[in-house]
């Protein structure tokens, strides 16, 4: 393959998920206000939520409350893997460079 030509069909396939990002980001829009709470409804949901004593924590942890089982352990191997084979192979090549 001439070394011109090396790198064009990553081009269109970068270029190819920038116009299915954009499309993605277009297609986002705001949540229509039927589906908001009202004022009431979130004040009783709270005044539920503090008289109950549950024994274990529910509802919305945030980031970083969750915790790491294996469903998660999963995904972040599922992600952590390809990522790390990626970088192992960039730091090969990098390294035939510089001898």
């Amino acid at each position: 393959m001439p070394r011109d030509q090396l790198y064009n069909t990553t081009m269109y396939i970068l270029c190819a998920m920038l116009i299915v990002g954009l499309i993605c980001n277009y297609l986002i829009k705001p949540v229509d206000p039927k589906w908001h709470m009202s004022a009431e409804e979130v004040a009783k949901l709270r005044a539920a939520t503090a008289k109950s004593s549950a024994p274990t924590p529910s509802g919305s942890f945030g980031i970083g409350f969750g915790g790491l089982d294996a469903r998660a352990a999963l995904f972040w191997a599922f992600v952590g893997i390809p990522l790390a084979w990626g970088v192992w192979i960039t730091l090969q090549s990098a390294a035939r460079f510089s001898d």
